[in-house]
């Protein structure tokens, strides 16, 4: 799964700088992502009536329930500095009974998420994986020494499969070709792009679908 969530464009911004490395969610009836979100789970950062601004990796989640207000004080006292909000925010919230904290890793910003149908006043989607425009796939050994790329897409028909992909290298080159066998990119100039950037074994090559069938790339450490 994935998990969109709505933020204000402030602490999304504090996010990627490192200022606030929780998210929380404090409500007083159960509702997502209490119990919807696991470790190792990818997060979109979208700014409430704005656009997507980040993206993140839970590294840990926290669940707490049934709480009391003296609970809620001593999740600020405990977690505040990592969460962020003022007084009000923790005012706002004193009669939580249900909290989910999750820590951020693999913080960084990009321009695009999935796409859902939106809910008045809803503030997390939990989404299909298929969903994500962000497409990891992790780089081997044959792959460094025979120059070639997989691109984990989405499930589609062998139909649309054989259409044509743009690929944004990140060197500036831009690419047209296609998949073969539904998941093997056809081209196959990967030499340059591993060797200018260093790529290991074990290294993700993640392509980002910015448009229907087209994809920035970069190699990213793994």
């Amino acid at each position: 799964m994935i998990h969109v969530a709505i933020l204000k464009p402030g602490y999304i911004k504090d996010i990627l700088a490192g200022r606030k490395t929780i998210e929380s969610r404090l409500t007083k009836t159960r509702q997502p992502p209490h119990g919807r979100i696991e470790e190792g789970q990818r997060l979109f950062l979208k700014a409430s009536g704005g656009p997507f601004m980040a993206t993140a990796v839970a590294s840990a989640v926290s669940g707490f329930e049934d709480m009391q207000r003296e609970d809620v004080k001593q999740l600020r006292k405990q977690y505040g500095e990592q969460i962020g909000g003022d007084d009000a925010y923790w005012a706002l919230k004193r009669d939580s009974r249900f909290a989910t904290l999750i820590e951020l890793t693999d913080v960084e910003p990009i321009e695009v998420g999935p796409k859902y149908k939106v809910a008045y006043m809803k503030a997390w989607y939990v989404l299909d994986d298929a969903l994500s425009p962000l497409r990891d796939w992790v780089i081997t050994d044959g792959a460094l020494q025979n120059n070639y790329a997989c691109l984990p897409i989405a499930k589609q028909s062998p139909h649309k499969q054989e259409q044509p992909i743009k690929l944004h290298l990140p060197h500036g080159e831009t690419v047209v070709t296609d998949l073969v066998d539904g998941r093997r990119v056809r081209w196959r100039g990967w030499g340059p792009v591993y060797r200018a950037a260093g790529a290991r074994a074990g290294d993700v090559l993640r392509f980002v679908e910015i448009e229907p069938r087209q994809y920035t790339v970069r190699v990213v450490r793994g």
